[in-house]
């Protein structure tokens, strides 16, 4: 089902607004309505964060700052047994080499 009629009006408008639309989005005016909105979204998300937190820990549950705080915790402790895993093997090898069995050394 084809309707011309609608495809004429259709480019009609475009034809119109697109000028418009165009001179209104490359204005001082709508770049400082964005970022003054982009300010008042930031400003409600951080308070929507900080009652969310409070409710968590209202019923004794984590927020999700202390989740992330945590998992900040979980990836450098990983980070540490890692180096210190290449260290007690790098210890191995040199004992080993050395002809030292580093296992029975602490027994």
């Amino acid at each position: 089902m084809n309707l011309p009629g609608l495809r004429d009006l259709s480019s009609r408008v475009e034809k119109l607004a697109a000028p418009l639309a165009n001179d209104l989005t490359h204005s001082g005016e709508f770049a400082q309505a964005v970022a003054i909105l982009a300010s008042v979204q930031k400003t409600i998300r951080t308070e929507v964060d900080k009652l969310a937190a409070r409710a968590w820990h209202a019923v004794n549950l984590p927020a999700g700052t202390d989740v992330q705080r945590l998992k900040q915790q979980v990836g450098s402790l990983d980070r540490e047994v890692r180096l210190l895993s290449l260290e007690l093997q790098q210890a191995r090898k040199e004992a080993k080499r050395r002809g030292v069995d580093s296992r029975t050394e602490h027994d």
